[in-house]
């Protein structure tokens, strides 16, 4: 049995970039900063009841310049810790306000976590993730570090930008389940203006087709077109770490575990933050043992007929919902 953590969650930094100064005439000599806001947000897990970091600072790198340290604090001074479970559906945490910043390109954020265990016997005091089963596990970051890729600072008016962190490629069990690695793999960093949605409900009749269990392995999976009539649609893995992938196998873009509402009893599924373009779209009741380090060759779409080809329009919903087909 694979000690893998089953999550569906994206963690989301997001970057609203507001461009100051000037009054618009040609006398004016363009600003050369940028005022920034950083907030940290996610979206639904499955089998978590915490996941709980704590932050020192973020790190911007730019190339042949001086790194640019912004601290996270408290009101005393002290690291945060955020528990991204308490920032749902839309809800985020603003951790640095208005921050001014020279414009440019940045070819790192890093965020710099506190005391994270760095291996399964660390303390759990500052970052852990708490199961459903009420068991406190050790979180360990690389080095204390999330390094989450490049933006970009401009004047050009208002800029924003989401940085979605797909819990479900990047945090593993580890040590016979005894521990969890938080990495950056399956970081994207999307401009908030070319982004829309997905969303839609799956027929309960899906989830027990074949030797499927209606409770677990219930998957969508989000794929970039376009896509060539010999591809393989593949679950989740690090290319970094399962190298023997096979060429034709194509890696999903994200996935979602499907979740039941509990007033409405409806199942359903929803993609943030994506940049608008041609996606397919996939479901799979079979997914119940996706490794997000190793391709295990699900099933998917499973049923084969759950599969569509959609496209995201910049600041709207579109919808999909999975029926069973007569």
């Amino acid at each position: 049995m694979k000690n893998t953590f089953k999550v569906s969650l994206i963690a989301s930094l997001t970057l609203s970039l507001i461009a100051c100064g000037g009054d618009g005439g040609s006398d004016i000599t363009p600003p050369s900063t940028a005022k920034v806001s950083f907030s940290i947000a996610d979206a639904p897990v499955d089998s978590a009841a915490e996941v709980n970091v704590s932050y020192t600072s973020i790190t911007l790198q730019r190339t042949g310049e001086d790194d640019i340290e912004l601290p996270i604090v408290d009101d005393n001074g002290d690291p945060i810790t955020i528990n991204l479970l308490d920032y749902q559906n839309g809800e985020s945490l603003l951790v640095l306000s208005d921050t001014e910043l020279p414009v440019g390109d940045y070819r790192e954020l890093i965020i710099n976590t506190f005391q994270c265990p760095q291996n399964q016997n660390g303390s759990t005091e500052f970052c852990n993730v708490v199961e459903d089963s009420n068991a406190t596990l050790p979180l360990k970051t690389p080095s204390n570090k999330l390094r989450l890729g490049g933006f970009t600072v401009t004047t050009e008016g208002t800029q924003a930008y989401t940085i979605d962190f797909n819990l479900r490629k990047s945090l593993v069990s580890t040590a016979n389940g005894q521990s969890y690695n938080l990495k950056p793999h399956g970081v994207t960093i999307v401009d908030n203006t070319t982004v829309g949605e997905i969303s839609g409900n799956i027929d309960p009749n899906l989830l027990s087709t074949g030797d499927c269990q209606a409770d677990t392995g219930n998957v969508v999976y989000l794929y970039n077109q376009p896509i060539d009539g010999f591809s393989v649609l593949g679950d989740e893995y690090d290319p970094e770490v399962d190298t023997e992938v096979p060429a034709d196998v194509v890696a999903p873009y994200s996935s979602k575990m499907v979740q039941q509402d509990s007033e409405t009893s409806l199942y359903s599924y929803s993609f943030a933050h994506l940049p608008a373009g041609d996606y397919t779209l996939a479901f799979s009741c079979s997914a119940v043992d996706d490794d997000p380090e190793l391709y295990d060759a699900i099933a998917i779409a499973d049923p084969q007929d759950q599969d569509v080809e959609l496209t995201v329009i910049a600041g709207e919903v579109t919808e999909h919902n999975f029926e069973e087909a007569f």
